[in-house]
């Protein structure tokens, strides 16, 4: 019994030690920042492919000249939210969200 508890013993200890630093490990090996993600898209894809934006939307920024995601993504907050007839926080949502797929 005695040698089982030696052998035993330092294995104990050591799952211990283990078991209270495994926060530690974990929070070294995982990335602080995760990455956004980024979506391709082709020069000439509809607005409407940003999330929120559906056909009368995207038939009011037409009339305005945007088009697509990459015009979207280069507007102006003022001039996407007149066109839309939608408050500044709506058009800021939309201008990042096709920033991240152009």
């Amino acid at each position: 019994m005695k040698k089982l508890a030696k052998v035993l013993g330092p294995l104990v200890v050591a799952a211990v030690l283990l078991w209270v630093m495994r926060d530690r490990f974990v929070s070294i090996a995982a990335p602080h920042d995760p990455e956004l993600p980024v979506f391709r898209t082709q020069a000439g894809d509809p607005v409407e492919a940003v999330n929120g934006i559906g056909p009368v939307f995207s038939r009011r920024l037409a009339q305005a000249g945007i088009e697509d995601i990459r015009a979207l993504a280069s507007a102006s907050l003022d001039t996407v939210a007149e066109a839309a007839g939608v408050s500044v926080a709506r058009a800021r949502s939309w201008i990042t969200k096709a920033q991240l797929h152009a």
